[in-house]
């Protein structure tokens, strides 16, 4: 090693020793229960699609042990909630394609743009600059007539065309053993270490084990049934689905081949055996096993969806399906094992976490227990298990080659999901890829980046169509079939539909994945075309006040609010997204007129506003009340996801944010107290976002850690996750190189601790130990060479580091060697 000396640049608080290890044990990555998801009490029907509300908003899920005690199994192609019944073992399914709706759907169209739409902004702005109530009254009534898609104003009609998330189907898998007499030392399990789901118990003198896993490599659910005594799997596996599905068996094989009736899109799911001893009888019924010692079924599904404008189709999954199982089949279970544990372990193992102890009495409880003593009583261990959940999560619904993450992840065991499971643009979908970057799993946002990137060709015509602009643009919900355009409907609020900084706030993301990993051709390949794009648009887009300055009008603050000559969201997140568009440019080398329209277009934006209550205003008009308690807090964009607002180079504007989320307070919904979290770190206040982090783990978690907004969305599970990684460590982006805050939202409850792994931009892995409320070892990899900024409480200090570099604090010395 090539080890520098640099004892001068010693950070004055780095003070004391931290003797705790980073490493945290497998026992404190366990989330496990004492009793099947169905022993609660609980109304719990086989299956959900024939009682569910056919409602979708406004509903409750039909299943409660689903939403409260299953365990989620993943690999961003196949979901599974698993159950862990002793009579039947229950397993809901999910393929992340399943959609109805769209092409093939009974009355779609692609284009439901209303062409003539940007013919009257013009009218709706001058009405706007008026002022006047009656001017502004007659600009919303033609802001809902035209700025709106086409399609019925019924939103259930309309969804047949939009689709909807739906449920493949549901395994149950009959044991003969009892449900509850007779049964001993029953325990269900979800080890986020491997990734692995066990049930065990003893019934009349044997041990059952069941092992469960949805591998990534191999693309298939795996579920594993031994027992100590031989001869004693005699079991039974059935197949239901809501889909127009029929049966056949081929080769041993049970294949369930069908479509969606709503759309006729292709459904083709196999289960396959593989067995010690007994005999296998596979029938269009189900399977059927007898005296067998060790049984395992491999289960692989697809659909024909490809996500290629327009069409959306490809070839029937059967023949790739086929070779898949076949495949599977013959490595057997315990290979498949190796080969799951070792790529996820790849991922999730590369992040640790301490948050302090819990008396071990706590610890051995099973969660639900767990999750109830802390609404009293905080239970570190608990908060370090929900992080580390969050990054499961991720890691199980989005990978390469699938698509990304949804409302509730890749779990629905519905076929009216509440809002469809879909993509809300207006926080939604941008909170589940939050943990991406900070908690080191950027592979897991790959899926959002090409679902962005596919949403360039309809985009662009939606951006001609309302806003007479070049690039691409999207409003406030997506689907997995192009849809750009904002929700139709005469009497729907705009609010609720009309968004068209939407591609604006999805292609930071696309600059977020280079600036955590810094890969230039990433960048210059992919991101690129969707940053250039979205900021060519809003040069087009941003409409000249007579003030000379530029702003979003109409518009209307996500689900909130009046319409405004420019809600203070939009304005903020047009700049993040130029501001992105030149940052990409300058580290590809891109100059010209293009280039320097973006750079005037920021400059001439509307300045954020602070009010007459002190608070950092929503709208361009001073309106906010400061008794409002609404749940969306967009206006505050610059604060958090974005980079424009801080209490290091803009604490004026800090301290009105600031002002606006005490105004807020600090109930919400699930998704909307994860997103609290984040702006309280960002304001480096710990101890309000630690309350808020309580509150959300108290009011907004399910007893199996799965986000109640309600009903379960898998978005406060990421922003609660990212949270906690924002109050250990933050970072910016520059252009030579990055900004790194050490502990700076770290709250007086966790006094002392460790994270390892953690991600920061500019390309740096963090690893730091604290003591006292203060870091005593800190370790900063570069993975690029350039310029890095370490502050900790006003101490700053600032090296350049070369790529391999590691920049090491402690309390001794500081110095950097290369690995």
């Amino acid at each position: 090693m090539n080890k520098i000396a640099m004892s001068s640049l010693v950070l004055c608080s780095l003070v004391g020793l931290h003797s705790a290890t980073a490493e945290q044990s497998a026992d404190g990555l366990t989330m496990w229960f004492a009793k099947p998801a169905e022993s609660y009490g609980l109304k719990s029907p086989l299956q959900s699609w024939k009682v569910e509300n056919p409602k979708r908003t406004n509903k409750r899920n039909p299943d409660q042990a689903w939403e409260k005690y299953g365990l989620p199994l993943g690999n961003g192609f196949i979901g599974a909630m698993i159950y862990g019944g002793t009579s039947y073992e229950r397993v809901q399914l999910n393929e992340h394609s399943l959609w109805s709706g769209g092409p093939g759907s009974e009355g779609f169209t692609h284009d439901l743009n209303k062409h003539d739409a940007h013919k009257h902004l013009a009218e709706i702005r001058a009405l706007l600059l008026k002022g006047d109530k009656k001017s502004k009254q007659a600009a919303q009534m033609l802001s809902t007539e035209h700025l709106r898609g086409l399609g019925s104003d019924d939103r259930d009609t309309a969804d047949r065309n939009f689709g909807r998330y739906e449920t493949l189907g549901e395994l149950i898998i009959e044991t003969g053993h009892p449900t509850d007499e007779n049964i001993r030392n029953y325990r269900r399990e979800l080890d986020l270490s491997t990734g692995l789901h066990t049930v065990s118990y003893e019934y009349a003198g044997t041990s059952y084990t069941r092992q469960s896993f949805c591998s990534y490599p191999d693309r298939v659910l795996v579920l594993n049934f031994s027992a100590s005594q031989p001869v004693q799997q005699s079991l039974r596996l059935k197949f239901f689905t809501p889909h127009k599905i029929t049966p056949t068996v081929a080769e041993g094989v049970f294949i369930a081949s069908g479509k969606v009736a709503n759309n006729g899109l292709q459904i083709d799911a196999r289960i396959g055996v593989v067995h010690q001893g007994g005999t296998v009888s596979v029938s269009s019924k189900g399977i059927l096993i007898k005296d067998a010692d060790n049984v395992t079924f491999m289960l692989v599904a697809g659909t024909n969806y490809v996500q290629n404008y327009p069409g959306y189709r490809g070839s029937h999954p059967a023949k790739t399906n086929a070779k898949t199982l076949a495949v599977a089949m013959l490595d057997g279970f315990e290979r498949l094992r190796e080969r799951h544990v070792a790529d996820y372990q790849r991922l999730h193992g590369r992040v640790s976490i301490d948050l302090g102890s819990t008396p071990d009495a706590v610890r051995r409880l099973p969660l639900d227990q767990r999750v109830k003593l802390n609404k009293k009583t905080a239970d570190h261990d608990l908060e370090e298990l929900y992080f580390q959940f969050g990054r499961y999560l991720l890691i199980a619904s989005s990978r390469p080659g699938s698509l990304p993450a949804n409302l509730q992840g890749i779990w629905c065991n519905e076929i009216v999901p509440a809002w469809n499971s879909d993509y809300h643009h207006n926080i939604n979908l941008q909170m589940n890829y939050w943990p991406s970057g900070p908690c080191n799993l950027l592979e897991c946002q790959e899926p959002l980046i090409i679902y962005t990137d596919s949403l360039r060709k309809p985009g662009a015509v939606t951006a001609r169509a309302y806003s007479d602009a070049r690039g691409w643009t999207a409003n406030l919900s997506g689907n997995v079939w192009g849809y750009t355009v904002p929700h139709p409907g005469k009497n729907r609020p705009r609010f609720w539909a009309y968004f068209p900084l939407a591609g604006a706030w999805l292609s930071t993301h696309a600059f977020e994945q280079y600036a955590f990993g810094m890969n230039i051709d990433y960048l210059r390949n992919r991101g690129w075309p969707i940053l250039s794009e979205t900021a060519d648009f809003l040069v087009d887009y941003l409409h000249e006040l007579p003030t000379g300055e530029l702003s979003s009008i109409p518009s209307w603050s996500p689900e909130h609010g009046p319409i405004s000559l420019g809600t203070t969201s939009d304005i903020a997140m047009a700049r993040e997204a130029l501001k992105d568009a030149v940052l990409a440019a300058e580290a590809i080398g891109e100059t010209g007129p293009r280039v320097n329209a973006w750079k005037s277009t920021m400059a001439n934006l509307v300045p954020y506003q602070v009010g007459r209550h002190g608070q950092l205003q929503e709208w361009y008009e001073d309106i906010d009340n400061p008794k409002d308690r609404h749940r969306h807090l967009s206006h505050l964009f610059g604060l958090h996801p974005g980079s424009q607002i801080s209490t290091v180079h803009t604490p004026e504007l800090a301290k009105a944010a600031k002002t606006t989320l005490t105004q807020r307070g600090d109930g919400a919904t699930g998704w909307s107290m994860g997103w609290k979290i984040n702006f309280w770190a960002r304001i480096h206040d710990g101890d309000h976002a630690y309350l808020l982090l309580r509150n959300l783990l108290k009011n907004g978690t399910n007893p199996n850690l799965l986000d109640v907004h309600p009903p379960f969305q898998i978005d406060g599970n990421f922003g609660g996750c990212a949270g906690i990684a924002e109050m250990l460590l933050q970072s910016q982006y520059r252009n030579d190189g990055g900004e790194i805050d050490l502990l700076p939202a770290l709250p007086k409850d966790w006094p002392s601790g460790s994270v390892h792994g953690l991600r920061a931009r500019g390309g740096f892995i963090v690893d730091i130990n604290w003591n006292e409320n203060k870091p005593a070892r800190v370790r900063i990899r570069a993975t690029k060479a350039g310029k890095l900024t370490v502050r900790f409480r006003g101490s700053e200090k600032t090296r350049q580091m070369n790529a391999g570099e590691v920049y090491r604090l402690t309390r001794q010395r500081v110095s950097a060697e290369t690995e």
